[in-house]
């Protein structure tokens, strides 16, 4: 069953992804609706491919914002999915403070001297899922 507060908790996240998505869509994109655990809405495309390649923090395969999936236009592989899917979970739980507590993860890690990807919670929580998929 879909968490609907868990929607609406997100929204703000998701309003964000809708911004990106759109643009996906309109340029020869195509969208997916996926349900399970959580609901989300997977965008791809060819923009979407240049999008991703050109993200700020390194190249990426999709990105997860709120309950909004951009995923390069060949699509996901399931672990890919399964992967982003935690993060909409993630932007579920802990709604707009969750890109703060993302990047917090991240400081935190560099801090310590490890690497602010690898070893942010949020993103072991995400490796973590695709283990019991």
């Amino acid at each position: 069953m879909v968490n609907l507060s868990g929607i609406a908790w997100a929204l703000p996240m998701t309003a964000l992804g809708l911004c990106f998505a759109l643009p996906v869509y309109a340029l020869h994109g195509k969208v997916q609706l996926v349900r399970g655990r959580t609901l989300a809405i997977v965008v791809r495309g060819p923009f979407a491919d240049r999008m991703l390649h050109h993200h700020p923090f390194g190249a990426m395969t999709a990105m997860a914002l709120g309950h909004i999936v951009i995923a390069e236009h060949r699509g996901l592989s399931p672990r890919v999915l399964v992967h982003e899917l935690e993060h909409v979970r993630q932007a579920a739980r802990w709604g707009p403070a969750f890109p703060f507590a993302y990047l917090a993860s991240s400081l935190w890690a560099a801090l310590h001297g490890r690497d602010a990807y690898w070893h942010n919670a949020f993103e072991i929580a995400a490796r973590e899922a695709e283990k019991h998929a």
